[in-house]
């Protein structure tokens, strides 16, 4: 038998590409603006400092969101200080599942193993919570700002008319977050929160939590939801 080297080597290459095909979770990456991320990334191996590096790239050094990501893209990326560790480990699970739905987070969640969400959990919930305004400067804000004021008004008393109930009812007095009903909303970004209503109103986001807020969604329009966000957004001042 005559040995074909050309016919062996195309053999070769076929299988090798069918196997890549086959393991396509080995090779994921994803890039997000300017920030390249692949699974590596996050792994075990890694420092503590290089596993959260590419999560600080997005959602920003003090995890404080809303980052720019290279020339003219902007994205609402979520506050995490001051979130709790079950909620934070909840919304990764969310992603990883389906039960949330996100171009990119989908992506990052489907690279991340069970202690990497837990340690990704744990560590952000360490960052210290950002300050609160004080009363006098919530005060004046109100006094000031008439977008502010009508979120105020919401968030503290809802809309009886419309049959939407207070935001502080889940949320906190102050936004702080209730570790059942609500997580935290003081100085979450504003873009975010808006983002949230809609998915909340298209239904793409199907947690227990997504379920109780479309009754509220439903009932606020565009102002509405707006003036929430922003009221939200100003009540903290990080650092």
């Amino acid at each position: 038998m005559v040995f074909d080297a050309a016919l062996a080597h195309r053999t070769r290459t076929v299988l090798l590409f069918s196997l890549v095909l086959l393991v396509p979770d080995a090779f994921a990456q994803i890039t997000v603006g300017d920030i390249r991320i692949d699974p590596d990334d996050f792994s075990s191996e890694q420092e503590p400092e290089t596993r959260i590096a590419k999560c600080l790239g997005c959602h920003g050094k003090r995890l404080a969101g809303d980052i720019d990501f290279g020339p003219d893209v902007h994205f609402g990326t979520p506050a995490l200080r001051g979130m709790r560790e079950a909620y934070i480990g909840e919304s990764l699970l969310a992603y990883k599942t389906g039960q949330r739905s996100h171009k990119e987070m989908t992506a990052i969640a489907a690279m991340l193993d069970a202690e990497t969400v837990d340690f990704m959990a744990r560590t952000f919930a360490a960052f210290p919570t950002p300050l609160a305004k004080t009363a006098d400067e919530i005060d004046a804000l109100a006094k000031n700002d008439e977008r502010f004021r009508t979120g105020q008004v919401i968030a503290r008393e809802g809309i009886p008319a419309k049959g939407v109930p207070a935001c502080a009812t889940c949320h906190g007095a102050d936004g702080e977050g209730n570790p059942v009903l609500g997580p935290r909303l003081a100085g979450q970004n504003s873009i975010y929160i808006q983002q949230q209503f809609e998915v909340f109103a298209d239904g793409s986001r199907r947690t227990q939590r997504a379920a109780a807020m479309r009754p509220v969604v439903a009932g606020l329009d565009e102002d509405e939801i707006g003036a929430v966000a922003h009221y939200y957004e100003r009540l903290v001042q990080f650092d």
